[in-house]
């Protein structure tokens, strides 16, 4: 039996945390994927990508996503790099603000505009 052990915003935020843990020797099954990906408007109304795993592996797979949330894994940043999102006592943010604003203008503009078309003049 599996347990979902994550949830993504982003499938390949998802596809990033499966690979990390099936480096760790988790199996892990990504459910929604596909849904996610050829339908973005839903991501959000399915529940995101999930992580399943399974019963014995979940205590392992809870510890890795924690680490990668916490930072562990984060590659060291340039000397020139002053962007203070990058330190490591930020919390993790899985939906994006592009995301956020797409929604947002997808649900603007499918709203139909009261307009009338005006018969062809003769």
């Amino acid at each position: 039996m599996t347990v979902i052990v994550a949830r993504y915003a982003d499938p390949l935020e998802a596809q990033i945390a499966a690979g990390l843990l099936q480096a760790e020797g988790i199996d892990v099954h990504l459910g929604d994927q596909h849904m996610a990906l050829a339908n973005w408007e839903w991501r959000l109304a399915i529940g995101g990508v999930k992580l399943h795993v399974r019963d014995d592996q979940l205590a392992h797979a809870r510890e890795v996503i924690r680490r990668l949330d916490a930072g562990e894994f984060r590659l060291p940043a340039d000397e020139a790099d002053d962007d203070p999102a990058t330190d490591a006592d930020v919390a993790p943010n899985r939906e994006s603000w592009s995301s956020r604003l797409a929604y947002v203008a997808l649900m603007l503009f499918a709203i139909p505009l009261p307009w009338r078309r005006r018969p062809p003049s003769d």
